[in-house]
């Protein structure tokens, strides 16, 4: 019998940042270099592998209780589930205990071990536990699998883990200390990528800033060898730590043809008081002075964030100073969260003196504060063209093109049924809709 012909198919269920979705790629291409293919849904799936995110209580939760659903499909099917990414990582073998229903625990940097495990658990072997850790001995990098084709756009790991202990933060408990991949194995990646179809790169890490070559190549530089390599259209990047924002990097993102004009820099906090609490390492006024030095750099930058309402000791002034740093900064787009404690980090120790209700209010008037905002930086594009790098058809209507501005702002656009996904085209605004926009490509005269 083969060994694979029970495990034919597989589905994977991606939760939390762009890191666990280039991980549920990874994960996508080995288990497709075994010769399985992907389920047309999940009820169909011999696998299933929940990828988790744990930096929040409520996505850890989603990964759980999505896990256990797949239990009758287990007694009927015998269907495997494998809970992978940061839950995995943060619960190891105590997950099998609490949830007996885990064929399989599978931590981030254990991916590349995927293949053998799916053999494992083919021969009825289990539950298997291996959440490894890396160390600069062993990166535990994936490689990439050759593939035919891939996506017009990708997702390039060219740092992991983190070493700034932010104390609401359980990133460096589960994704380990800061190591960098070689400046070399991360062009011959993007070469790889280019060749399959790939137009558009976004490099990846905890922090692109702190990324440094064995060799001692920089963030700034490694964005200037990828330039000049000439591989993809575009180059985007994420995430920014704010203490480690170069002028070196601002004038990276300003000068390179191929490097997008968009920068995601946590702000988490408005409050000098909160910020210090958190560990964050800058004051309001650094990361005021440093969206200024982007905006004179680069005028047309699009400047997002991430923010935490009700951290330990949030006071109603420290909750205005935030806003009032939002209206100062004016950001594009913000990702905004009501604290959460989570295990390990030193904020877990702190009084959670909050309550729910008042961190519920807070959550909603930042976010119509911040919705105010985007809409007006959206309606300040109207009537104006835009470069637009095709994904493909608009989600909710196949007629539709969509894709993104240099700036990362979405348009959903007409008249480009000759354009293919990956090619760049020149769009015409014509309105703001929601958090999207709406254009047309002009007609040919």
């Amino acid at each position: 019998m083969s060994v694979y012909q029970e495990i034919k198919t597989f589905y994977i269920k991606t939760f939390g940042c762009q890191m666990n979705e280039h991980d549920s790629r990874r994960m996508a291409r080995l288990l497709k270099g075994l010769g399985m293919s992907p389920a047309r849904s999940r009820q169909e799936a011999d696998l299933v592998i929940v990828n988790s995110c744990s930096v929040r209580a409520k996505p850890e939760h989603k990964a759980l209780s999505e896990a256990g659903r797949y239990r009758r499909n287990q007694k009927n099917r015998h269907v495997r589930v494998i809970l992978a990414g940061c839950v995995a990582q943060q619960g190891g073998a105590e997950l099998i205990e609490k949830a007996p229903y885990l064929d399989a625990v599978l931590g981030p940097d254990a991916i590349g071990n995927l293949p053998d495990i799916v053999k494992r658990l083919q021969n009825n072997e289990g539950p298997i536990t291996d959440v490894i850790e890396h160390d600069l001995d062993n990166p535990c990098f994936t490689p990439l699998t050759t593939t035919k084709h891939s996506d017009v756009s990708a997702l390039v790991t060219i740092m992991k883990g983190c070493n700034n202990f932010c104390s609401y933060c359980i990133v460096p408990h589960v994704r380990g200390r800061e190591v960098s991949r070689a400046r070399d194995e991360i062009l011959s990646e993007i070469e790889k990528l280019a060749h399959s179809g790939c137009r558009e790169v976004t490099l990846l890490g905890q922090n692109v800033n702190s990324y440094r070559d064995p060799s001692g190549l920089g963030f700034p530089d490694l964005l200037h060898e990828i330039d000049r390599q000439g591989a993809v259209e575009r180059i985007r990047f994420t995430t920014s730590h704010p203490k480690d924002l170069s002028n070196e990097l601002i004038s990276a993102v300003a000068e390179l043809e191929r490097v997008c004009e968009h920068v995601h820099l946590a702000l988490q906090s408005g409050s000098a008081s909160v910020l210090q609490r958190m560990n964050r390492g800058y004051s309001p006024d650094n990361f005021v002075d440093l969206a200024k030095k982007l905006r004179g750099a680069v005028p047309d930058i699009s400047i997002t964030t991430d923010i935490i309402v009700g951290f330990p000791g949030e006071s109603d002034r420290d909750f205005e100073d935030t806003l009032d740093v939002v209206r100062r900064v004016a950001f594009d787009q913000a990702f905004s969260f009501k604290y959460s404690p989570r295990p390990k980090t030193a904020a877990a120790g702190m009084n959670d003196d909050v309550p729910e209700r008042i961190k519920a209010d807070r959550l909603e008037v930042l976010q119509n504060l911040l919705a105010r905002i985007e809409a007006e930086s959206l309606v300040r594009l109207e009537g104006k063209m835009q470069e637009v790098f095709i994904s493909g058809p608009s989600k909710r209507d196949a007629q539709i093109s969509s894709g993104r501005t240099r700036c990362n702002r979405v348009v959903n656009f007409e008249n480009a049924k000759s354009a293919r996904a990956g090619t760049l085209v020149d769009v015409q605004i014509l309105e703001a809709r929601g958090h999207t926009l709406w254009g047309r490509v002009p007609l040919a005269t």
